[in-house]
């Protein structure tokens, strides 16, 4: 009798804890769907709810390929957000073997909470990046443990990729631009909904790397996104480095009737008629689609991006109606902003390179057409470019032209090339985005930083520089920090972290979340008042104490201050902080003088 009493106790406290669980779990949105969570824990042992899998819009398929995403409409059942929502359709190009991935119907996003919040906290808002044609914001890809360490919400977004996110054919019928779209559309979901979740709607700081980088800053120009966000952390990536910048005069429209041609849905076999080649297109599979981008490389896997942003026509469904280049005033200067590189950004192109004689030697042999095209100055006419080249030769190979494989491993080289692609794709148009900000009288502070930590696993595995060759702080360095990617991705990074890269992480998720919060990296008053459950290890502490030591200051003119996030780290546990001054200031003066990027003058304005 006793032990059948048991029994039924315990099945009742069982069913009440299944209750109480229940109901924790349950969110009822703005247009009154439902949705039933998860429990999940963070790095440290802290709880959390995770809501995955929610679409934020309606299915981008049939005719609404290539339209503005629609707002989501309600759903009657209770729905299961226990897992993440389908990936877009993609081809990664680091991985150009691996088969394309993917479904149409892929505007979900996930929302990570603690599981305990008394007051309204900050939220943080994800853009991945993957060069506009790969990536997500799933757990997969960028889970929430490590952030949520922090009294901080978390949200991964998803957004349409490649010729399905970007095409444009320079009017009403295809305007493009549609991926920067689906995030707007996923930050006014985040607007309405994010109090339900305990989120402060008027405390969003949206960050992203790369691509997401770019989608940052053009957020921060975009009157459609006014409103919506009210931090900005761009990292290794501007809507002015030569791969994110709006496509130069005629070039978005020539490779719309390309995809068109090659497709067998030619404009031209319509009487020039945009609308009917794009009736014809979306008849056609979206992995065919995808696929075909690969045919737009000239050499390599370039242009990176071969389906870029583009100038649409001023009106209210517009996203980018100037090039970003020549607006002197956006609402974004009001914003708090950080923003910094790592530093061997170009390690993402040349650490293949060094590892594959066979692309060295076609970098040897393509010289001078390889350039041009992968360093974004091929727009202009032939005499300029071999101009351009030269100026390059003499800059970082002290004049000469590389002509063979083993002039290429030479160490200086190797640092050159390295340099090059760094300052092409990343360091100058940081620079280039700061001088406009820095125009700006009163604008928000500016947060710069430089990434130098060497860790023990290395993002050139993933960019095919091998599993034994770190050759230094690459593109992405940053990610396995602020999300578990060892753990995921465990078979792209062969080292197991040492203590200085689990301190790398405490520091950077400390600083991210700072900056959500005050808009300040450092603030003076570094004890954020959070849940009694945060992480307080010894790690915390020591890293507590490091930013207390370093002020992280704004910058306001060139040369740049900047902090040093890593600054040779050794085995005595030396503060990961200091700051630098004039941050590669004559790098940054000859890619300003050489104006490799600006529009050619043939090209309208």
């Amino acid at each position: 009798m006793i032990k059948e009493n048991l029994v039924i106790l315990c099945s009742y406290l069982i069913l009440c804890c299944e209750c109480r669980t229940s109901e924790k779990l349950k969110i009822t949105l703005s247009n009154g769907s439902r949705l039933l969570g998860r429990y999940l824990t963070s790095d440290s042992g802290r709880g959390m709810r995770a809501f995955m899998g929610i679409p934020y819009a309606e299915k981008p398929i049939g005719e609404l390929r290539w339209k503005a995403p629609q707002p989501k409409k309600p759903w009657p059942e209770l729905k299961k957000a226990y897992k993440d929502g389908p990936v877009c359709v993609q081809r990664d190009p680091f991985q150009r073997y691996f088969p394309i991935v993917g479904d149409e119907d892929c505007l979900y996003l996930n929302v990570y909470t603690p599981e305990e919040i008394k007051n309204p906290i900050p939220v943080m808002v994800f853009f991945h990046g993957g060069g506009l044609m790969c990536g997500s914001g799933t757990k997969v890809y960028y889970g929430p443990d490590y952030l949520l360490d922090h009294d901080v919400i978390f949200v991964g977004v998803n957004y349409r990729l490649g010729p399905l996110g970007f095409l444009s054919t320079g009017d009403d019928n295809c305007p493009g631009n549609f991926g920067f779209k689906d995030q707007v559309e996923a930050l006014r979901w985040v607007n309405r909904n994010i109090a339900l979740f305990g989120g402060n709607p008027n405390l969003v700081t949206i960050f992203g790397e790369s691509a997401g980088g770019a989608s940052i800053t053009y957020h921060m120009q975009s009157k459609m996104s006014k409103g919506l966000f009210h931090r900005g952390i761009a990292q290794s990536g501007t809507n002015l480095a030569p791969w994110g910048a709006v496509a130069h005069s005629g070039v978005a429209e020539e490779r719309a009737q390309e995809l068109g041609r090659m497709l067998n849905c030619s404009h031209k076999d319509y009487g020039n008629d945009y609308a009917k080649m794009l009736s014809c297109l979306r008849k056609i599979d979206s992995y065919t689609i995808t696929d075909s981008f690969a045919q737009f490389w000239e050499w390599d896997t370039d242009p990176m991006v071969p389906f870029p942003p583009v100038v649409e026509k001023a009106s209210e469904a517009a996203f980018i109606t100037e090039n970003p280049r020549f607006i002197e005033n956006r609402h974004g200067d009001n914003i708090p902003f950080m923003t910094g590189i790592t530093s061997e950004e170009g390690l993402l192109k040349t650490s293949a390179i060094f590892n594959n004689r066979t692309l060295a030697q076609s970098l040897v042999d393509e010289w001078n057409d390889a350039l041009p095209i992968s360093l974004y100055y091929n727009h202009y006419y032939k005499d300029q470019q071999a101009n351009i080249t030269k100026e390059i030769e003499k800059f970082y190979f002290n004049g000469r032209r590389l002509k063979s494989v083993e002039e290429v491993l030479q160490p200086q080289n190797m640092e050159g090339l390295t340099n090059m692609w760094s300052d092409s794709w990343f360091f100058h148009a940081m620079v280039d985005y700061l001088k406009k900000r820095f125009a700006i009288k009163n604008a928000a502070p500016t947060y710069v930083y430089l990434l130098s930590h060497k860790g023990a696993s290395s993002f050139t595995e993933v960019f095919k520089g091998g599993t034994e060759n770190f050759y230094g702080t690459v593109h992405a360095e940053e990610l396995q920090y602020l999300f578990p990617i060892r753990k995921d991705f465990h078979y792209f990074f062969s080292s197991i972290p040492t203590e200085q890269d689990k301190k790398m992480t405490k520091l950077m998720t400390k600083l991210w979340v700072n900056f959500a919060y005050n808009g300040n990296p450092t603030p003076e008053d570094n004890e954020i008042k959070q849940n009694k459950d945060e992480d307080k290890s010894k790690l915390v502490k020591e890293v507590e104490m490091d930013i207390k030591k370093e002020n992280w200051k704004p910058a306001y003119t060139f040369p740049l201050d900047f902090m040093n996030i890593g600054n040779e780290m050794n085995e005595k546990n030396e503060n990961l902080l200091s700051m630098g001054l004039r941050l590669y200031p004559e790098r940054a003066k000859f890619w300003n003088k050489l104006q490799a990027h600006m529009p050619s003058k043939d090209e309208a304005l």
